[in-house]
């Protein structure tokens, strides 16, 4: 039972949408590599990997790390080790996303590897936010994934403490937040005059068909969209960090309907499912148990509720409640001639003071919401940690002694 609840967990859909993303990339570029980093291609990638004289295998993967450096040992060159090192990837991840056994932490290593060396020499094309967002997710798959030291054999590392999971949130966070403050901080007109989304589904790069079906609506209904994007990459962010699960759930959704909204919308390469698979760190077992229509009900009503039961459902109330008042009051939220109209009702001052505010708590915050599964990850690794002090004091020991 407990290997079913862990196959079913927020662990196992992160790894396995993470997986899903890798096959995307992988597979993209791999059609792509003779037109972009082919001998005649727009930005060759074999220029970037000319050899030092004095220089080794060693020093080079040093100084420029990627496995494209082997391909002279193994007969090929430089756009056939880019499309080897995808094809693998795509092996690699598609088995990741099949067979849930095969999420494990040395795979995701090796894929991040081949993204990584690919990234190296992709210059312009592969200098995007999704790249190297893909990147930072990778390096948190690595922790969040199981280690099995032997086959069949007991886990070595069993991924049962949320500090590796908490990290994907922290990065989810930091994403989102940005992405929100950077608009409002670049004193962009469009987006303080709410009027962003009346240019942007006709100028972004590859507009879908439902980018012409958006462009239609009215500009009232396109002006509180903005609204909604900026309460939903700004303030909502907040609730990752909350204490209360029904507040985070609710920011899942309002998230995964931002993303779902821009996918039909435009064309961002697998940054936006990417990101929907960064927010299944809000998720926990309870809920998906209630996905899968296994939510354990309760025997009876309890009455009178419990003092914390109460106490957690009018901090939510409040929650909500204050940042739609928030929202109606920061963005001038009045009902005229029948439509809801919006305007910004505060100034760039006002929201740099407010930025600075918040900081340096949101830091604290963030410190202080993992406690509990670190101070349980931390107990089951002190033992290892001093194993490992241990063997390495007594090297430097026996290198003293027989120097």
């Amino acid at each position: 039972m407990a290997g079913m609840a862990e196959a079913a967990g927020p662990r196992a859909l992160f790894l396995g949408g993470l997986a899903a993303v890798y096959t995307a990339a992988f597979g993209s570029l791999y059609l792509q590599i003779p037109g972009l980093y082919g001998a005649e291609g727009l930005l060759p990638a074999v220029r970037l990997l000319r050899e030092l004289p004095g220089q080794g295998l060693w020093e080079r993967l040093r100084g420029f790390p990627t496995l494209l450096w082997l391909c002279p040992h193994l007969g090929l060159d430089t756009e056939q080790g880019m499309e080897l090192l995808c094809v693998l990837g795509v092996l690699g991840s598609l088995g990741a996303l099949l067979c849930p056994s095969l999420r494990h932490c040395l795979l995701f290593a090796l894929l991040r590897m081949f993204y990584l060396s690919l990234y190296q020499v992709g210059q312009v094309f592969l200098y995007f936010q999704w790249d190297s967002l893909l990147l930072e997710a990778g390096f948190l798959a690595v922790l969040v994934a199981p280690l099995k030291v032997l086959p069949g054999g007991t886990p070595g590392w069993q991924p049962q403490h949320g500090v590796p999971l908490w990290g994907v949130r922290w990065l989810l966070f930091r994403l989102l937040f940005q992405s929100g403050v950077v608009k409002l901080s670049s004193r962009c007109p469009t987006w303080w005059g709410l009027t962003a989304l009346t240019h942007h589904f006709e100028s972004q790069c590859l507009p879908t068909p439902g980018a012409w079906l958006a462009h239609q609506l009215p500009l009232w209904l396109l002006k509180l969209a903005v609204v909604a994007t900026l309460v939903i990459e700004v303030a909502v962010p907040l609730l990752f960090l909350a204490p209360l699960r029904r507040l985070r759930l609710w920011a899942f959704y309002c998230q995964v309907l931002l993303q779902t909204l821009i996918i039909l919308t435009g064309n961002y390469n697998f940054f936006n499912a990417l990101t929907i698979v960064l927010c299944f760190s809000l998720l926990d077992q309870q809920h998906l148990q209630l996905w899968m229509g296994r939510a354990r009900r309760p025997h009876g009503p309890r009455w009178p509720p419990r003092p914390g039961w109460l106490l957690a459902r009018l901090l939510e109330v409040a929650t909500l409640g204050a940042l739609l008042l928030g929202t109606a009051r920061c963005f001038g939220l009045r009902v005229h001639g029948g439509v809801l109209e919006a305007n910004v009702a505060f100034t760039h001052h006002e929201f740099s003071s407010w930025l600075d505010t918040v900081t340096l708590p949101l830091l604290g915050v963030a410190w202080l919401s993992p406690h509990h599964e670190f101070s349980s990850w931390l107990d089951t690794v002190t033992l290892p940690l001093l194993g490992v002090a241990f063997l390495s004091l007594s090297w430097e020991i026996l290198v003293a002694l027989y120097r």
